[in-house]
């Protein structure tokens, strides 16, 4: 792994010259784990930004399409759309979630953690995981629960990630929150003690 890393490194510094942003390929991201990406993140920390993944570009090419207000609150004033900090490298690694939108200024917020889960929804986590290890059908309010349970994540990557419509998946989650099963913080000053970046 140590060879690999450094290779990458010295990969990375070249690039970091010619184009004044990092990117990493799919191939690449399948090499770092944990260890690696705080080895990345600290040396090139500061002094560049990363582009986002292919992948993670198709899925804001959909938010674009599919909730143009919340793509513009991200990106419309930025110089360079999907560069952003080399902080943000382990959500695209192993079970990460992608670029986490908690940030959002003129729209509501729907990104949630683990600690967003009321007691009254941890009760029924058993049950929940009994019907995933038995690969059967979770509804919505189900799916969504354990998603959070594994790693925080928004409710654009969840719907992207399962094709379910955003309107009616935004109408669940304030069912989800009048039933005391989730926290729902809408505001971002709200969100702020929550992250996990």
């Amino acid at each position: 792994m140590t060879q690999n890393i450094d290779n990458l490194l010295e990969e990375k510094e070249k690039e970091l010259i010619k184009r004044h942003y990092l990117s990493f390929s799919p191939e690449e991201l399948l090499l770092l784990d944990e260890y690696s990406v705080e080895i990345v993140k600290n040396r090139f920390q500061g002094r560049a930004m990363m582009l986002l993944p292919q992948s993670e570009i198709a899925f804001f090419n959909w938010l674009k399409e599919n909730d143009r207000p919340v793509w513009d609150d991200l990106w419309q004033d930025e110089e360079e759309i999907y560069l952003v900090s080399i902080d943000f490298l382990h959500h695209f690694i192993g079970d990460g979630n992608g670029f986490p939108i908690c940030d959002l200024i003129d729209e509501n917020n729907y990104w949630f953690c683990s600690r967003h889960i009321k007691p009254k929804a941890m009760e029924k986590m058993g049950e929940i995981g009994k019907k995933v290890e038995n690969h059967s059908k979770l509804s919505f309010e189900e799916g969504l629960l354990i998603e959070i349970a594994r790693g925080s994540i928004d409710l654009w990557h969840f719907c992207y990630r399962y094709n379910l419509p955003l309107e009616l998946a935004k109408q669940k989650i304030e069912n989800l929150h009048s039933e005391d099963l989730l926290v729902h913080l809408k505001d971002r000053e709200d969100l702020v003690k929550y992250l996990d970046v």
